[in-house]
């Protein structure tokens, strides 16, 4: 038997469960004693479950599904071993992915036949969402009652209490809604973008591998090894004044495009801001990605549009110097870097060609608009048509931006001639998980479509 099974505890209790695992019949009880997966350390500053000690660490991306054996297995074995070589030691962020539909059939589900599967990925997420400092107790909780029956609603939120989950009804209440939809079928878009089929699975960068393969440890090394032949460099965007921001700078080390994202140019869209902020996490294969989250500091800080120097996307006029201390040092930064393709990440209050207002559209430089047209069908299709929104949430691409105003993307194209994009989502009738997904997933085609692969 595992050693590591003995550390944990199943001792009955009241209503617990007796459930039949591939380890043999268990009784899962509030006694559960978790062990390395389940103790990790966690950065909740991720929109997706991580666990890791130090948010720049390179991340390895795992896949699986709570209604495959093969997937229990992994995290039993494999993924210990993993955790207690690269994660533990500060080498590698470790991110986990619940596939729960197959790639080539987006609305069939990967392993069982009924909703049970996404919907317990939909109650993990509420874990990491609501109670990031127990999802990983959960996480390992669910693969040591492994069961191959469907998961309801009254199985998950009894797997919830007897894991020392507390906040179930909370959880409860947004999973079923359907809340964490969009980060579930997440897992599908990177599965098709990857070329990833089944679980379990770990990815590093671009490269994948079985995650039961016998040297997943000497695997994860040799990737490793090529992530840090680049670098990751913070700076301040002007440091020691009330606008000081970071800047993130990914260089692969090797050639390759360079991708230049901004978020929070508008303080009251934290939809553009938060997905900014995770796109900073990605690693290029090639080339540099620079990342800005939070441009406009100042704004962020009390939620406006607006601040004492008036509206920061209104200050970059074509052909002339940008009319504020912020937009020029915004501007020189971008300048610095010399990039083939800018992408600026906002929401809107209302929908594009349908309120009269900017969202769910791409509003792409003069360069370029097949690339967001393209960007917007791929999105449609994997996230907003298999969803429960209205059609009207689709996404569309925008009129062309070709320096006439003097916003940031159109100076990208009438002082640089640049690939650049306006990315809106909408916050009407949104959850924020939903639209922070979207638009990540917007951003990340849009990089990939002009060479910026990553992983």
């Amino acid at each position: 038997m595992n050693s590591e099974f003995t550390r944990r505890t199943f001792l009955t209790a009241a209503g617990g469960l007796a459930l039949l695992g591939t380890v043999g019949t268990r009784n899962a009880t509030a006694g559960f004693s978790p062990g390395v997966v389940g103790t990790a350390p966690y950065l909740s500053d991720r929109l997706y479950p991580t666990m890791g000690t130090d948010s720049s660490n390179p991340t390895l991306v795992v896949y699986v599904n709570f209604l495959s054996g093969s997937s229990q297995y992994f995290v039993q074995h494999n993924l210990e071993d993993i955790v207690r070589e690269y994660v533990l030691t500060g080498d590698l962020n470790l991110e986990v992915r619940f596939l729960s539909y197959k790639p080539d059939a987006i609305d069939t589900y990967l392993v069982g036949d009924d909703e049970g599967e996404a919907r317990a990925a939909r109650a993990a997420h509420g874990v990491w969402d609501v109670e990031p400092e127990n999802f990983w107790r959960f996480f390992e909780f669910m693969y040591w009652n492994f069961t191959t029956k469907t998961y309801t609603h009254a199985r998950l939120e009894s797997y919830m209490d007897l894991a020392g989950v507390r906040n179930i009804t909370k959880i409860a209440n947004r999973a079923y809604e359907d809340r964490y939809d969009s980060l579930v079928r997440s897992a599908t878009d990177e599965a098709v973008r990857y070329g990833i089929s089944g679980v379990p699975r770990v990815r590093l960068l671009r490269d994948h591998k079985d995650g039961n393969y016998g040297d997943i440890l000497g695997w994860v090394r040799t990737r490793l090894d090529r992530v840090n032949a680049g670098s990751v460099r913070t700076h301040s965007l002007l440091p020691g004044t009330n606008y000081e921001t970071p800047v993130y700078v990914i260089d692969s080390g090797k050639p390759g495009s360079t991708a230049f994202v901004v978020g929070g140019v508008h303080g009251e869209e934290p939809q553009g801001y938060r997905a900014a902020d995770q796109l900073r996490h990605l690693r290029p294969t090639g080339g540099k990605l620079v990342v800005v989250p939070y441009a406009n500091a100042p704004a962020i800080s009390i939620g406006a549009r607006y601040t004492e120097d008036g509206d920061l996307n209104r200050q970059f006029p074509t052909g002339a110097e940008p009319t504020s201390r912020l937009a020029r040092a915004l501007w020189d930064e971008l300048v610095s870097h010399d990039p083939d393709v800018v992408v600026d990440l906002h929401s809107s209050s209302g929908i594009y060609k349908h309120d009269g207002k900017v969202g769910q559209a791409v509003f792409p430089t003069r360069a370029t608009p097949m690339n967001a047209a393209s960007a917007c069908d791929y999105v449609n299709e994997q996230y907003i048509d298999p969803s429960e929104y209205p059609s009207y949430y689709d996404f569309d691409c925008g009129n062309s931006l070709d320096g006439s105003r003097p916003l940031f993307i159109h100076k990208v194209y009438g002082d640089l001639h640049l690939p650049g994009y306006i990315v809106e989502t909408t916050r009407k009738g949104t959850t924020l998980e939903d639209a922070v997904t979207w638009a990540v997933a917007v951003a990340r085609d849009l990089l990939w479509q002009h060479g910026v692969y990553h992983g």
